[in-house]
């Protein structure tokens, strides 16, 4: 029977694979016959998977708002706007110089 068995320690690195069944069974053998536990549990560590560290990936920064000028905290840093009412209430401004200068600019 032909497996791939990764051994990692505590770091979470790759210690060893072990390959044919032949080094596994010498091992199996002795782990059987042990009076004690502790070697026991300490084998059953090594083999075990490494724990995986998921922390909190969302960072928030504190910003102040273009238009209301109130802090805020986006998840983004680039984030301009405290909310969608004062991101809208900015572009219909925007939108109302943009027709004005073009009023002007056709009149001439």
């Amino acid at each position: 029977m032909a497996y791939d068995c990764k051994v990692f320690d505590k770091n979470g690195n790759l210690k060893r694979i072990a390959r044919s069944s032949e080094k596994f069974l010498r091992v199996t053998k002795n782990f059987l016959n042990q009076k004690s536990t502790k070697q026991a549990l300490s084998y059953i560590k090594t083999m075990k998977d490494p724990k995986i560290v998921t922390g909190s990936k969302a960072r928030f920064h504190d910003k102040e708002c273009i238009v209301c000028k109130m802090v805020f905290h986006p998840r983004h840093k680039h984030t301009k706007y405290c909310s969608y009412e004062c991101q809208h209430k900015f572009y219909r401004e925007k939108k109302q110089i943009r027709k004005k200068i073009r009023s002007i600019n056709s009149g001439k």
